[in-house]
């Protein structure tokens, strides 16, 4: 071999080399320009690498956590208790891709919410007890955590102030009620008497006609508020949500027939989930939706009603193809007394609200003139719901 000519062996060792050395560069760049902290912790306990976001996220960098290790860093801060106990977990329970969210307490006095993945590495399958160590990766979620937080709280809040409204009307429609009845039956009684007796003057009978229909029309709206107030505390059993639902579209179905209205029930899931609910509560609430949609839709047109299921609960749709709603009615459709039809007292949407708070669900609108109109009600999980905690 000429003495000029390169070593195959060193040549190759050479390249190795090399290409491990490209490796490591490609790797460490990686790391170092992920925004989310990377700590390698090795078998003994010392840090082997921790990227740049590391200081951003944590407060302090590979410097800091190389010199004085995790224990002096971290663990010596009861406060970061649960912060802490990732990296002993993963050690403990030898879990990979383990994911949970832990405050953090950082050095400038700021507590971070941080979504952490923590990952066991051991050198052989076959022997579990090869432990090399362990990787941490922390994101830092503390905007998207306290936005979250912050529309709970909202909706919290939301309900809290629908639950007063519910009750201050409740208290103001029973005075009401009570106040007008006894007048209203004895208006009723005398105009009666007078439109009975022929010995009285035409035009005096026909106002006794008139007043005793406008009587008969107050007495209706006392039952109406009665009905509003009298709405029973939940009751919640475990069941089929579609059978109280098919039972309101029985009961309201001679009502669409005179209009010849195809009035239709769909349950989206075959297998016929079950949900904790008050069965009467719904049947109810769905018989006032059904009976005001009917009442604006056109003649020969269709009345749909859907259920559908998801994780956290069901969704009861009614849908019209009526009037619809004008934008400026919109937001008062729930109030009692508020109605756009000339007959009725306007109770019945605000019974289906109350029954929906009761449920702790909510109620959603969704209208324009001439496209009809959509009621969307969902309606949660309520296992372990007890009425008086609420």
């Amino acid at each position: 071999m000429n003495r000029d000519e390169p070593n195959p062996v060193n040549v190759f060792g050479s390249m190795t080399d090399w290409w491990g050395r490209v490796d490591e560069i490609i790797l460490n760049s990686i790391l170092e320009s992920m925004s989310d902290s990377v700590i390698v912790v090795g078998h003994q306990g010392d840090v082997l690498f921790a990227n740049r976001a590391t200081e951003e996220i944590l407060g302090y960098g590979m410097k800091d956590l190389k010199e004085k290790g995790l224990a002096q860093v971290f663990f010596l801060r009861d406060e970061n208790y649960d912060f802490n106990q990732l990296f002993v977990d993963a050690v403990w329970y030898k879990s990979i891709n383990q994911y949970s969210e832990v405050d953090y307490h950082h050095p400038d006095g700021s507590v971070k919410r941080l979504a952490a993945t923590t990952s066991y590495f051991i050198a052989d399958e076959a022997d579990q007890s090869r432990f090399v160590g362990i990787v941490t990766l922390f994101k830092d979620v503390t905007e998207t955590f306290n936005l979250i937080r912050m529309e709970k709280e909202l909706i919290r809040e939301k309900e809290r102030i629908a639950g007063q409204k519910i009750e201050s009307l409740r208290k103001l429609a029973m005075g009401v009620a009570h106040e007008i009845r006894n007048p209203v039956v004895t208006i009723g009684g005398f105009s009666a008497r007078i439109l009975r007796d022929e010995r009285n003057p035409e035009n005096t009978r026909k106002a006794a006609a008139n007043i005793l229909e406008d009587a008969g029309r107050l007495e209706r709206l006392v039952e109406d508020v009665q009905q509003y107030c009298n709405v029973p505390v939940i009751n919640p059993v475990q069941g089929r949500l579609g059978a109280p639902i098919e039972a309101a579209v029985e009961h309201v179905r001679p009502q669409a027939a005179e209009k010849k209205i195809d009035l239709r029930f769909q349950e989206s899931d075959v297998d016929e989930r079950e949900l904790v609910f008050d069965p009467a509560l719904i049947k109810t609430a769905l018989i006032h939706l059904l009976e005001n949609a009917v009442d604006f839709s056109l003649e020969g047109s269709r009345v749909e009603v859907t259920l559908e299921y998801d994780d956290e609960g069901a969704t009861i749709v009614v849908k019209d193809a009526g009037s619809g709603i004008n934008d400026a009615d919109l937001p008062f459709v729930f109030d009692p007394f508020f109605s756009t039809k000339t007959h009725g007292s306007g109770m019945g949407l605000s019974i289906v609200e109350r029954i929906v708070q009761e449920h702790l669900g909510r109620i959603d609108i969704q209208s324009a003139p001439g496209l009809g109109t959509t009621i969307s009600v969902f309606l949660p999980h309520l296992e372990g719901f007890n009425p008086s905690n609420r």
